[in-house]
């Protein structure tokens, strides 16, 4: 489906503007969205639009890395949204100071956010391509605060259960890992892309836009550091958690050890007196089976004795 706008000079604005009508001279620029194009409208992006073939394959190509092209005339810029289930969702941008095309595989929420905020309008003027390309990357990057905030609840769950948890606790702390890697995949990219806009000589931003993309590329700084962060708590609780596990192995390991000690010398008592030899003096004492458990008796509180020295029971 696409979705038209046009920005009059006389300050108008229009919605649903036919497409053979974008080339009137008496727009100031436009807005074309394709949500969900099917590939008749995909064509419109090289017989109406005249883009190269190689930024129209990017489009078409799912999914591209955060990044910006130049072109005659134009920039492409591709971005990179999340969803609540960690899925991708990429946006392709055109943009000049003409018009701003946006494309899209799937219905994006950031464009139609900022499209119904358009529409609610009653003036645009003053609105130029540059600053809807800054409310785009602006709802986007919202979007990646509540998924950083949810991960980072999980952990301190985790966290909370302690010592009360099992091997689960580690496929949990792996689990959020592996959606912080995710989100890291997503917001560096678009942090470098902020920045070389920002610094661009090739992209004309009025300074109110250079402001507000500046306070966005801030954002995207303070979701990177939460991150590390994040990960830093995450892989601090898998190692105290390994730690205690090999701790509590290692004390009854300790215990088991002390305990076939204590018996191997019962054992070799017993093995010598269980021979079949005929001449075993001590077998024929009186008293000797009582002398026997006598020694053995002795023996075993001799060693537990030591070993509660050492701190082994």
């Amino acid at each position: 489906m696409i979705k038209t706008m046009a920005v009059y000079k006389d300050g108008t604005h229009a919605f649903d503007v036919s497409i053979e009508e974008l080339n009137s001279e008496q727009i100031d620029w436009v807005w074309v969205d394709f949500g969900k194009p099917e590939k008749e409208e995909i064509d419109l992006l090289k017989t109406q639009f005249h883009f190269d073939e190689i930024a129209i394959k990017h489009c078409v190509s799912y999914k591209e890395r955060p990044k910006m092209d130049y072109y005659d005339g134009y920039r492409f810029i591709i971005l990179q949204s999340l969803q609540e289930n960690m899925e991708q969702a990429e946006i392709d941008l055109f943009l000049s100071h003409k018009y701003i095309v946006s494309f899209c595989w799937e219905e994006s929420n950031a464009i139609q956010i900022v499209w119904n905020k358009l529409k609610g309008l009653k003036s645009i003027k003053g609105i130029k391509p540059e600053r809807i390309l800054y409310h785009i990357c602006d709802e986007i990057v919202d979007k990646f605060f509540p998924i950083v905030q949810k991960i980072e609840d999980d952990i301190e769950e985790i966290d909370e259960l302690g010592s009360n948890s099992d091997l689960s606790m580690i496929d949990g702390i792996k689990t959020q890992l592996s959606k912080l890697s995710k989100v890291r995949k997503t917001v560096k990219p678009t942090k470098d892309l902020i920045y070389r806009i920002l610094n661009s000589t090739h992209v004309e931003i009025d300074k109110e836009t250079t402001k507000k993309l500046r306070i966005v590329y801030d954002h995207l700084v303070k979701l990177i550091d939460d991150i590390a962060d994040n990960r830093e708590m995450a892989n601090d609780i898998r190692e105290s958690y390994i730690s205690t596990n090999s701790h509590k192995m290692n004390k009854t390991m300790k215990m088991l050890t002390s305990v076939s000690i204590v018996f191997m010398p019962l054992t070799f008592i017993v093995g010598v007196y269980g021979m079949n030899f005929v001449h075993i003096p001590e077998l024929q004492l009186k008293y000797g089976y009582y002398y026997c458990w006598v020694i053995m008796l002795l023996i075993v509180f001799g060693l537990v004795m030591w070993f509660k020295k050492k701190d082994w029971f």
